[in-house]
């Protein structure tokens, strides 16, 4: 196999020296596309959101400092505008610039040379300064001092960088932008190859794996690597940006794509351009936790998701009858669940739609935890619980079931309810004294609670559910309160936590999520991770607060002399 992968790369190597001499004949003449475009935003943006950070972690000295520390530095740069690097491409070499702004390029010059040395004129407004023992070429472009490796790539040096910028620095303290479909063929090839080459030589088949579950994963990879082919062709620009924002409250990174039009990946989004769920009610800005995903499904979506999930059933048997703990009846019954669920979720795939929501329910210290989504069958749901309940049963005692207990907005539910005799005192108050777990059953929906009140708790997320129908949301939305997860800690803590009772007092002004959310509009994707202020605070309070309380401790526990 080695060989083998040696003669490829050989080959591969041979056909690109071959098309060298080709390409270079139109290289001269052909157009410069960007392949990638860096944007930093202006330095005294920049230098506010670090304040603004150390601010709200409590280091506000340490913001100050930062900005003293960059004056030297930022000597002769203009510090309202932008900063950018640009690689360009005319499909045989890459020519990468960076451009800062000016605003005295002599004093820029003097502030570079306190740094790395004096430089030499080369002529034409050009200066080359030698760090490392690598050449770093800057011209005079009026408002910009343009920077390059190579001196040749100074003659044609972009006008107005911000044109390829473009409103980067608005969104963004820092972001990368690629453009996938702008590398030359040629480069893409050797990046997949070498991408393939590497995943092959690394992939072996472990111990306990069988030949055919070996030849799945094998499968699998290669469906993922299949995947990657298509960022080259059906993506315009990938964006990865990050960003402070004191009118958010908070900071967040952005992975972000705009798709090719009448690519898959476009016709994707336009399909999840307006959603609305029909599970609103499962999810609330006021959880603890909530979780809430809803997206229309393409052929092609739903044909992928049907091999992964026919591919996790036969890997899941497998595992059961390789194990040999379950036998006969118990190892027919544990058969069926999977088999149960996995078509569950085939058949609600084929439907075209995913749409669920869940939430974690902390008000006044009481839990209750509530779930609701689309199925393609809910009695086929039912079937696979039971089924769970009979395993379960064979291996000790489980509380019985009321099924139908109740028909509540066309749903049946099912009650069990379950004793906490011997639970802690802690795990009573959140949960009652006889919380409750339900399970309902409609027609194509699914819904499941527990905890503290967890029956009218679920009626109440029902019929919400159907008050807000018409409710836009994104394709995905979740968060986590920091601060009831505190409280929690720091109510069931045998002792006092210093870190802990801190970040607590901290979050008492809110803003303590931290945020997950994915929109689609038309050919454009954003997938957003937020930590909002209230958490940076408590991160800052409670690092400190621990640190002190430590270093007290060690001070009381040294000898005396």
């Amino acid at each position: 196999m080695n060989k083998f992968i040696q003669s490829g790369r050989l080959a591969i190597a041979g056909l690109l020296l071959a098309a060298m001499p080709l390409v270079a004949l139109h290289a001269q003449d052909a157009e410069f596309k960007p392949v990638a475009v860096v944007s930093v935003a202006p330095v005294k943006k920049v230098l506010a959101d670090v304040q603004y950070l150390a601010d709200a972690a409590g280091q506000t000295d340490a913001g100050r400092m930062a900005v003293l520390l960059s004056a030297p530095f930022t000597e002769g740069i203009d510090k309202s505008r932008p900063v950018g690097v640009v690689v360009m491409t005319n499909g045989q070499e890459f020519a990468p610039t960076a451009y800062l702004p000016v605003a005295d390029f002599d004093k820029l010059v003097t502030t570079a040379t306190e740094q790395i040395g004096p430089p030499q004129d080369v002529g034409d407004g050009i200066k080359m300064f030698t760090p490392n023992q690598m050449p770093v070429f800057v011209k005079d472009a009026g408002n910009w001092a343009i920077l390059a490796m190579d001196q040749e790539k100074l003659a044609n040096p972009l006008a107005d960088p911000t044109v390829f910028l473009k409103d980067l620095p608005e969104q963004y303290d820092l972001a990368f932008q690629f453009f996938p479909g702008n590398i030359p063929e040629i480069y893409r090839t050797v990046i997949i190859e070498q991408m393939k080459t590497g995943i092959e030589l690394s992939l072996e088949q472990e111990p306990d794996e069988t030949d055919e579950e070996f030849a799945v994963r094998k499968q699998q990879i290669a469906d993922q690597m299949n995947e990657m082919e298509r960022l080259f062709t059906e993506l315009e620009d990938i964006i990865i940006g990050w960003n402070v924002d004191a009118t958010q409250q908070g900071t967040y990174l952005d992975f972000a794509y705009t798709a090719v039009e009448g690519s898959e990946f476009a016709k994707t989004m336009a399909m999840n351009s307006n959603l609305t769920s029909e599970f609103a009610g499962f999810s609330s800005g006021s959880a603890a936790f909530s979780f809430q995903v809803t997206e229309k499904l393409s052929e092609t979506d739903i044909g992928r998701m049907e091999k992964q999930m026919n591919d996790l059933r036969d890997q899941g048997i497998r595992q059961l009858e390789s194990e040999g703990e379950l036998e006969g009846e118990e190892l027919e019954s544990a058969k069926k669940v999977i088999d149960l669920a996995i078509d569950t979720l085939v058949e609600t795939a084929r439907t075209g739609s995913l749409d669920g929501a869940m939430m974690l329910d902390m008000t006044d210290g009481k839990g209750t935890f509530l779930a609701g989504a689309h199925v393609a069958d809910g009695q086929r749901i039912e079937d696979g619980v039971k089924e769970m309940l009979k395993l379960a049963a064979a291996d000790g005692e489980v509380p019985p079931v009321k099924w139908d207990a109740e028909t509540y907005q066309a749903i049946r539910l099912h009650v069990m309810q379950i004793p906490l005799d011997d639970a802690p005192p802690e795990a009573k108050e959140i949960l009652g004294e006889n919380p409750e777990v339900i399970l309902g059953i409609g027609e194509k929906s699914v819904y499941f609670s527990a905890g503290s009140d967890a029956m009218a708790q679920l009626k109440k997320a029902i019929d919400a559910s159907i008050a807000g129908t018409d409710t836009k949301v994104g394709v995905l939305q979740m968060h986590v309160a920091i601060l009831p997860i505190l409280q929690g800690i720091q109510k069931n803590s045998p002792e006092p936590v210093p870190g802990v009772d801190a970040a607590v007092q901290a979050l008492s002004g809110g803003a303590d999520k931290f945020l997950l959310t994915v929109d689609m509009e038309e050919r454009y994707m954003r997938l957003r991770m937020m930590l909002q202020e209230g958490v940076i605070k408590a991160i800052g309070a409670g690092v400190a607060a621990q640190n002190a309380a430590d270093a007290n401790a060690e001070f009381e526990d040294a000898p005396a002399f």
